[in-house]
């Protein structure tokens, strides 16, 4: 099973590459847990099932 794990952190930026741009197809995920690792979120998805 492939799954994303994304590390979030609390900072606000102004700019930069996104990981899932808005005019893309859309991402379809599904959480399958979150975890808080000091001040930032791991937050694990896969694929949902269609």
């Amino acid at each position: 099973m492939d799954e994303y794990r994304l590390l979030t952190f609390p900072t606000v930026l102004g700019a930069g590459r996104r990981l899932f741009p808005a005019d893309g197809p859309p991402a379809d995920l599904e959480l399958l847990d979150v975890d808080r690792v000091g001040p930032a979120l791991l937050a694990r998805c896969r694929k949902a099932a269609g």
